[in-house]
């Protein structure tokens, strides 16, 4: 048993070394493999054990932990063309393959009732072992908890392991992982990305519950919510070019809802006037208002506007300016919005061009 002194020394020295002529830490990319099973342990037992581990790493700033789908890829490689990732140095081949800097694998044993859980962290670049460490007991919660505090000194890390039956499919990561996007921390989905589909569903566990607006009832309002504009979005606004999720107003509709008044122009009848050298004067649009009301789990929401044009004349609305950043031009609110929704007068007619300029609230 190394001692966690000891163990993060002798872990940082390649850190240590790669940075000491660089301006900037370079973080130490590493795998966590899915640990091997023996005796009564189930591979699912193996991918668990290793999550946690993957967490433990994550956490730490001096790691930059690898996609869980790539370096799964790449294992499955390694053994179709022969290699025996409990060799060192297969290990060392994979590593490098991966380009990483660090590979931890390991092993998960149940017998006579006892599980006994052994790990090796092996130095990629140097190719040798820099540490290796085990830890037993009857419960493997417990026996992952212990392993992760002689590692690292964290007390209460609060192991994933599954409480429910939730799933996530292999085909279902990507469209998961786009819908969360919409309303996950960057950490969150840092999380979710090098996670086994078990760790990933046992996330979403933790991601859901965290959101829950109500513990005591059976249903997440929230989830149930989320789940209902997701499927509203990829049934509506879905085009030959990207799915519903991804389109702009489908990202708008599931982070806010549906609006409360839609301003249809798709037949580009009333004009918006743009910006730079380009006329809005005849462009598809729709506006979508958000008046700032209660929503119907309490929270207060403010006034919102969500302008989207048809750019292309391909069916593809586009963000063209809104209330909110991060879609389009910014505009101030609906004052400024109807200063510049302008009807077709003959001016416009004759010169588009000088109907160019989006006029600031407030402006003679």
């Amino acid at each position: 048993m190394i001692t966690k002194k000891i163990y993060w020394a002798v872990l940082t020295a390649s850190l240590v070394a790669v940075t000491a002529f660089a301006a900037e830490p370079i973080a130490n990319h590493i795998s966590v493999l899915d640990f091997d099973v023996s005796g009564d342990a189930t591979p699912e037992q193996g991918m668990d054990v290793a999550d946690n581990l993957r967490l433990m790493f994550s956490g730490d700033k001096g790691y930059e932990l690898e996609i869980y789908r790539r370096m799964a890829n790449a294992v499955t490689s390694a053994r179709n063309a022969g290699l025996d990732l409990n060799n060192d140095k297969d290990v060392v081949r994979l590593g490098k393959a991966l380009e990483d800097d660090v590979v931890v694998t390991g092993k998960v044993n149940h017998s006579a009732n006892v599980y006994k859980v052994d790990l090796v962290i092996h130095d990629i670049k140097a190719e040798t072992i820099l540490a290796s460490d085990s830890a037993e007991g009857a419960d493997l919660r417990l026996v992952t908890e212990k392993l992760i505090k002689a590692l690292s000194g964290a007390e209460g890390f609060g192991v994933l392991f599954p409480d429910t039956t939730r799933v996530v499919n292999v085909e279902d990561e990507k469209p998961t992982r786009w819908a969360i996007s919409l309303i996950a921390a960057p950490e969150e989905l840092a999380i979710y990305d090098i996670l086994s589909p078990r760790g990933k569903a046992m996330m979403l566990d933790k991601f859901w519950l965290r959101r829950d607006p109500d513990t005591n009832t059976a249903v997440n309002e929230y989830e149930t919510e989320f789940e209902r504009r997701v499927a509203y979005a990829q049934g509506h606004y879905t085009t030959p070019l990207k799915s519903g999720i991804q389109s702009d107003r489908g990202k708008v509709y599931v982070i806010y809802g549906p609006p409360d008044e839609i301003e249809d122009r798709s037949g580009g009848s009333e004009s918006i006037r743009g910006f730079s050298d380009t006329t809005w004067s005849s462009e598809p649009y729709y506006a979508w208002k958000y008046y700032g009301k209660k929503s119907s789990t309490g929270a207060s929401t403010r006034e919102m506007l969500f302008v989207f044009v048809d750019e292309h004349g391909d069916g593809e609305y586009l963000a063209f300016a809104s209330t909110e950043p991060g879609y389009g031009k910014r505009i101030g609110g609906y004052q400024e919005y109807d200063a510049n929704r302008l009807g077709l007068d003959e001016e416009d007619t004759r010169d588009p061009g000088e109907t160019n300029i989006w006029i600031p609230s407030g402006s003679k």
